[in-house]
């Protein structure tokens, strides 16, 4: 009877702990955030792509995705506080010189088709080998009209909420560090 329970257990405990393992591995294999992103505009008011990172080398690529989530009414609506990413909509190379911080143009974006000011994205910084990421930065199309050269709006946590927010970008260079990997 102890050798039937004691066998009932094993195989009842043996998938959990094969599952816990698997479960260990794939979020092992997660990029680090090594970086940050913003969202700024040159002189012109073209927007830039802004990225500081800790990395030994900068991130590969910026990647634009759009997001989008339900509404109480069901219908999907472009927001930034509970995304569900769509396919990249754009993705821009980094130069491999490049020293953090840099700012990489956003070329044809907004498209010309684009007239919501809703419409929300992500933009997000990292290395092709997955090796790092950077936090990303979520805003609205109608937020660029607002941009100033020399500010950067990112995306930062306020007590569990996203709240964005206007820095200078001495200050973008300095928030790279206040990531946990990017601690001395």
């Amino acid at each position: 009877m102890a050798l039937q329970s004691l066998v009932r257990s094993q195989r009842i405990v043996a998938p959990l702990a094969v599952a816990l393992l698997v479960l260990a591995g794939l979020t092992s294999c997660s990029p680090v955030r090594k970086g940050i992103t913003g969202l700024t505009v040159d002189v012109d008011g073209r927007p830039l792509a802004a990225a500081a990172w800790c990395a030994e080398r900068p991130p590969d690529v910026v990647a634009l995705l759009t997001v989008v989530s339900p509404t109480p009414s069901g219908r999907a609506t472009p927001s930034p506080i509970w995304p569900s990413s769509l396919p990249v909509h754009r993705s821009y190379a980094v130069p491999r010189e490049a020293t953090s911080p840099a700012t990489v143009p956003l070329v044809d974006f907004p498209p010309q088709s684009a007239t919501d000011p809703d419409a929300a994205f992500r933009m997000y910084a990292v290395a092709e080998d997955t090796s790092f990421t950077s936090v990303p930065v979520y805003f609205r199309l109608g937020e660029l009209a607002g941009l100033k050269p020399g500010s950067i709006i990112i995306t930062a946590w306020n007590n569990g909420d996203q709240v964005q927010q206007s820095i200078t970008l001495d200050e973008f260079a300095r928030r790279v560090h206040d990531l946990g990997e990017c601690a001395p």
